[in-house]
């Protein structure tokens, strides 16, 4: 339960942060929002360490400059999730890009299946299927609409990809703490966003931010937080299985936030979508 939780307050996070993406990405542009968000994260979780360090919570670990580039360099190809997935916001409304967002739970099924060769029960088909029925019941669309190749989809497939990478963390979460980790997940998203950022021809003027802009930009740091901090403590501590179908609450999250921040009435058929998928994700969880 207490993993469920955990999962829980990760993909709540994210959620909303997949929708906050859209505005602020089309002012200040993909490399430089990333740089400022994964900028902010490091310097908060930066600050948690240095403090439970200081405490005697946690200590530094004993890495070699090579074990630290492996980590480093394993982060860089999983930050083109995240590069990719901002881009998809370019091409395709937030709502849509969302809803593609299912693919990446196929991906880590198949994971757990044939690389941590984790045993499936009818029991867990079953409530992932409902979980799945229930993201279609949210989703906005009134009819099956045929899913047309776009740039958006296909940056939207990338994203998932490259982000199914994460599975990879698992062993160095474990060797050397989640809060040093993501110090140096974040060190690479924001390298990699800043570096790219530095090549465009457009410069963003961060003082000519609006108020708005600023907020959402603020709420993806505190959120991305939180975020992070959840899900690769969750990744590195429960079932992939568990870990990939739960991944459905994101989505969940994020259509469900759109439409509350865009001010668009839920309807009766997504309120059932909301309680199917939440009731089987809780059940499974058990």
């Amino acid at each position: 339960m207490l993993g469920f939780l955990i999962i829980f307050i990760g993909h709540f996070s994210y959620g909303i942060t997949n929708v906050l993406w859209k505005n602020p990405r089309d002012i200040v542009g993909t490399f430089p929002l990333i740089a400022m968000r994964s900028f902010g994260c490091m310097l908060i979780f930066s600050a948690i360490f240095l403090i439970s360090n200081f405490y005697g919570i946690t200590k530094f670990p004993a890495i070699s400059l090579m074990k630290f580039l492996q980590i480093f360099g394993l982060c860089a190809v999983n930050s083109l999730g995240l590069v990719f997935y901002v881009t998809s916001l370019k091409y395709g409304d937030a709502n849509k890009v969302i809803g593609f967002s299912k693919l990446n739970v196929v991906i880590w099924i198949l994971i757990s299946v044939f690389i941590f060769r984790e045993e499936i029960s009818t029991k867990k088909i079953i409530l992932a299927l409902l979980i799945t029925l229930g993201i279609y019941l949210i989703d906005s669309s009134k009819k099956m609409q045929k899913v047309k190749p776009s740039k958006a989809l296909l940056f939207t497939i990338l994203s998932r990809l490259f982000w199914s990478t994460a599975f990879l963390f698992i062993p160095y979460i474990k060797e050397f703490g989640i809060l040093f980790f993501c110090i140096v997940l974040e060190l690479s998203v924001f390298t990699v966003s800043f570096t790219i950022s530095l090549f465009q021809k457009d410069n963003c003027e961060v003082l000519q931010i609006k108020g708005k802009t600023r907020g959402e930009i603020l709420f993806l740091i505190f959120l991305g937080c939180i975020g992070t901090l959840s899900l690769n403590f969750a990744i590195a501590e429960i079932s992939i299985f568990l870990f990939a179908v739960l991944a459905l609450l994101e989505p969940i999250v994020g259509l469900i936030f759109v439409r509350i921040y865009y001010q668009e009435r839920l309807e009766f058929r997504q309120i059932l979508g909301i309680s199917l998928s939440l009731t089987s994700s809780f059940i499974l969880a058990l």
